[in-house]
């Protein structure tokens, strides 16, 4: 086996084998045997983990995140991309509106936002562009190897670092075994009562237990 590197993702060290013991060396051995290449939570650094309404709600929060030019994805941004969703809508009670408002720190589509008031409506557009940005095919969810208590979702165009409450909201949602689905999202947000985004969702005066309830049943 190939002696492991270790590091701060600036600078490597090659940690030769023969200094570690033997549970080191099978630890470290199990380790890059779960490990994909690329560092990828899931198989391929698809998100095949997640339901189609799940996969649609984490690409629009990349969307979001880049075109207003950010290289981080947010947990206000997580939960506006599932607002825009009909089924976790309904959930929440509020619309979507509402919910952007409701999180200053969200990312701001203005593309979209400019359009409407033209009348013109940016996923129809995209839906008839040839090669589509928000395919999630295109899309990868990945853990760093250097730094693995990262996660960072790379698109067409954009590489995003996931804040740390938005990381513990796809982990929360991961941590079950089976398919992940919006509701599986929505208990990531509502793991942490800390985070803006749960505080956004007691702006919104939503019943935050009412809606552990019927995420959770």
């Amino acid at each position: 086996m190939k002696n492991p590197e270790i590091g701060d993702g600036r600078r490597r060290f090659v940690v030769p084998l023969t200094r570690c013991g033997d549970g080191v060396r099978r630890a470290i051995s199990r380790g890059l045997r779960a490990r994909s290449g690329d560092g990828a939570i899931t198989r391929a650094g698809t998100l095949s983990r997640f339901d189609e309404g799940a996969r649609g709600a984490i690409v629009r929060a990349g969307l979001l995140a880049r075109e207003a030019g950010r290289t981080h994805l947010d947990d206000e941004t997580l939960l506006v991309a599932l607002a825009l969703s009909d089924r976790a809508a309904a959930r929440l009670g509020v619309p979507a509106d509402a919910v952007r408002e409701a999180c200053p720190g969200a990312a701001r589509d203005r593309d979209r936002e400019l359009l409407a008031t033209l009348g013109i409506d940016l996923d129809e557009v995209r839906a008839s562009l040839p090669s589509r940005i928000d395919d999630p095919a295109r899309w990868r969810l990945r853990r760093p190897f250097a730094a693995p208590l990262r996660l960072r979702l790379d698109g067409p165009g954009t590489s995003l670092i996931l804040t740390e409450p938005a990381r513990k909201a796809v982990e929360v949602a991961l941590h079950r075994r089976g398919t992940a689905t919006e509701d599986a999202l929505l208990r990531g947000v509502l793991a942490d009562h800390r985070t803006p985004s749960f505080r956004a969702l007691t702006r919104l005066r939503i019943d935050v237990h009412r809606l552990a309830r019927a995420v959770y049943g």
